[in-house]
């Protein structure tokens, strides 16, 4: 609302989620997203050259491969997905290394077939997906990972996550900074 009420044309989008779909999916919903309206700029009075995204946590993931890749799928595709800036709150940025900050337990945890990240790569064996944590799936991890896509043409991010996060490690931001 915030950003609505100083005069930005905002738009709330949803994407699919683990465990019944699986990277690269949810990346292809916001990639459709953004193409949508572009497409239809002129009707919802959006200036598409001027297009961010923002987003916390799933959002901050994706906002920053929003910012770094393609994946274009779908309807729309004679309109660019790409995205003049991302920002990135408290995002995940190297899925094998979520749980980094924290202890042995924690780490173990973020480690087994359960961990969201499991299933937002791997997918739950009940939906066509294969069982196993990160560890078991390295290259489908490595594939999620917006630190693996940085390049010249990636969009300029603002990065931000809190040093008391108990969820994602703070060190999954320095990554991406790091990379950036």
């Amino acid at each position: 609302m915030h950003l609505a009420e100083h005069g930005y044309v905002v738009a709330s989008i949803e994407y699919r989620v683990a465990p019944t779909a699986r990277f690269s999916e949810p990346l292809e919903d916001v990639k459709a997203s953004i193409r949508y309206l572009k497409a239809n700029a002129a009707k919802f009075g959006i200036d598409a050259d001027s297009v961010g995204v923002i987003g916390g946590s799933a959002g901050g993931y994706l906002s920053a491969l929003t910012g770094t890749t393609t994946f274009d799928k779908g309807e729309h595709l004679d309109v660019t997905s790409g995205v003049r800036a991302a920002v990135d709150i408290y995002g995940l940025s190297d899925l094998t290394q979520i749980g980094a900050d924290y202890d042995a337990e924690t780490q173990a945890r973020h480690r087994s077939p359960g961990a969201t990240e499991a299933l937002w790569v791997n997918g739950s064996p009940v939906f066509g997906g294969v069982d196993g944590g990160i560890p078991a799936h390295p290259e489908a991890a490595k594939t999620a990972n917006p630190i693996n896509y940085i390049g010249k043409t990636s969009a300029p991010m603002l990065l931000m996550h809190g040093t008391a996060d108990t969820i994602v490690s703070p060190s999954e931001t320095d990554l991406l900074f790091q990379a950036l």
